[in-house]
C-alpha cells in the first residue's frame, strides 16, 4: 500500500456488531468516549484519533496507524491502551468500513418518519451515515443497535425483493 493509496481521516474506528463503524464530529464532541462505551458492550478498537482508509480488493479497508495501535485518548481518563484495559479481544487492527456515524452537538435533522441517512465518501466509497444529537435523553449505544439492526432488517428486505423479482422474470 502507497501512501498515495492512503486517505488519512480525523475520527474514530470501531468493529461493533459485525460491522465496521468509522465515528466523526468535531474535536471534542466524545467520539472516543462513544467508542470507550461500545467497547465495554463487545465491540473491538481499530483506530482513534486517526483512521488510515485504503481499498483493497473492491472494500473500503480502515487501518490503524502503526504508532497508535491499541491505544485510545479520552479528556476525562487521559491516554489508555485498550488491550491492557478491556484485553486482546477488543483490538484489531484494520476492519472493513461499513458505515459511518457523525456525533454533533445538537441535531438539525427534521423530523420525520422515515430515517434520515446521508452519506460520505472516502476514496470514491460510499458510507451510510447516522447523525447522532448529543442532546438526545437515549443513550447513543441504544440507538446505535437500533439503527444496526434497522439495516439489517432492510438489507434482508431488499434481498427479498431483488429474489422475488429474479423469480417473477424468470419464464
Amino acid at each position: 500500500m502507497s501512501v498515495s493509496d492512503i486517505d488519512s481521516q480525523h475520527g474514530v474506528m470501531i468493529h461493533y456488531q459485525g460491522k465496521g463503524i468509522f465515528i466523526f464530529g468535531e474535536a471534542g464532541v466524545g467520539k472516543s468516549s462513544l467508542a470507550l462505551e461500545l467497547i465495554h458492550h463487545g465491540a473491538s478498537l481499530i483506530a482513534d484519533d486517526v483512521v488510515d482508509f485504503a481499498l483493497q480488493h473492491d472494500h473500503l479497508m480502515a487501518h490503524c496507524p502503526k504508532i497508535l495501535f491499541g491505544l485510545l485518548h479520552t479528556r476525562e481518563l487521559g491516554l489508555m491502551d485498550i488491550r491492557q484495559i478491556c484485553g486482546q479481544q477488543h483490538w484489531q487492527p484494520h476492519t472493513i468500513a461499513d458505515f459511518a456515524i457523525e456525533l454533533k452537538q445538537y441535531s438539525d435533522t427534521p423530523a420525520t418518519l422515515t430515517s434520515h441517512c446521508s452519506s460520505k465518501y472516502i476514496l470514491g466509497k460510499k458510507l451510510d451515515v447516522l447523525t447522532l444529537s448529543l442532546n438526545n435523553p437515549a443513550s447513543l449505544k441504544t440507538r446505535i443497535y437500533s439503527w444496526l439492526a434497522m439495516q439489517k432488517v432492510h438489507a434482508s428486505d431488499l434481498q427479498k425483493m431483488q429474489s422475488w423479482q429474479r423469480q417473477k422474470m424468470a419464464f
